[in-house]
C-alpha cells in the first residue's frame, strides 16, 4: 500500500512511530505547512462514549482533564475504566519496552461484546519491532488504542496535562476512523515526541471536522 501522510492500514492498525523510523508518516514534520491533506479516511459509527483505562502510575486529574477534551471536542463522553498495573505480560527484556500490540489485545478484551471503544493511556515505553519506540497504536478493527506518556512526561504538570488531552483526541480519532492529518496543528498529526505533541492543539483541523460530519 502506498503511504503519504497516513500510516493507517487496511486492516486497521494505525501507529505514530518513534522519529528514527522513517517508513512512518516520511512526510510529516514541524515545517509544513497547514492544509489537513490526508491519503485515507474512513469514517466510522460515532460511540456514545469511550472508555479510558490507564496502566502504570497515570493519575486521576490528568484522566479527567483527558476525557474533559474528548467531550468538547469530539462530542463523545467518557467514562473512566479499570486502573490497571503496568503491562508485565507487554515487556521485551531485550528492548526495556513494552509491545503496543500485545496491549491493544488485553484492552480489547474489556470492551466485551458490543462494547464502548478503550483507549489506554499508559506511563511505558512502547514499542513495535520495526520501529525504536511508538508514541501510540490504534487496532480500529478491535476498538482499542493506546498512548504512552513515557517520552511526553517531561515539563510542568499542565504541560503534562495538555499532551495527555491532545493524545486521547488523537487516539480516540483514529478509532472513528481518521488517519493522519498534514495539518501541524491538528490533533491527527502524528506526535514522534513532546514539542510535536506541544505544537499541535487538542482540537482538529476543518479537513478532520468534515470528515466527521461535524458542523463547522
Amino acid at each position: 500500500m502506498r503511504r503519504n501522510d497516513s500510516e493507517a492500514s487496511s486492516n486497521g492498525r494505525t501507529a505514530d512511530f518513534g522519529s528514527a523510523y522513517e517508513g512512518s508518516n516520511p512526510s510529516a514534520s514541524a515545517s509544513q505547512k497547514p492544509g489537513g491533506a490526508r491519503a485515507e479516511l474512513k469514517a466510522l459509527a460515532r460511540p456514545g462514549h469511550v472508555l479510558l483505562v490507564t496502566l502504570g502510575d497515570v493519575g486521576p486529574k490528568l484522566v479527567a482533564e483527558a476525557g474533559h477534551a474528548l467531550r468538547e471536542i469530539l462530542g463523545i463522553a467518557a467514562k473512566v475504566g479499570p486502573s490497571l498495573d503496568r503491562p508485565r505480560y507487554a515487556f521485551n527484556e531485550a528492548r526495556g519496552q513494552y509491545h503496543s500490540t500485545a496491549i491493544l489485545r488485553r484492552l480489547s478484551s474489556l470492551r466485551g461484546a458490543g462494547g464502548p471503544p478503550v483507549v489506554g493511556i499508559a506511563d511505558v515505553d512502547l514499542f513495535l519491532p520495526d520501529a525504536p519506540y511508538v508514541i501510540g497504536d490504534a487496532d480500529r478493527d478491535a476498538g482499542s488504542a493506546l498512548f504512552s506518556l513515557a517520552r511526553l512526561s517531561h515539563g510542568e504538570p499542565a504541560e503534562l496535562r495538555r499532551r495527555a488531552q491532545v493524545e486521547t483526541v488523537h487516539a480516540t480519532g483514529h478509532l472513528l476512523g481518521l488517519s493522519h492529518c498534514s495539518d501541524y496543528r491538528c490533533a491527527m498529526f502524528v506526535s514522534r515526541d513532546a514539542a510535536d505533541s506541544d505544537r499541535k492543539g487538542p482540537g482538529l483541523c476543518a479537513s478532520c471536522r468534515a470528515a466527521l460530519g461535524a458542523e463547522e
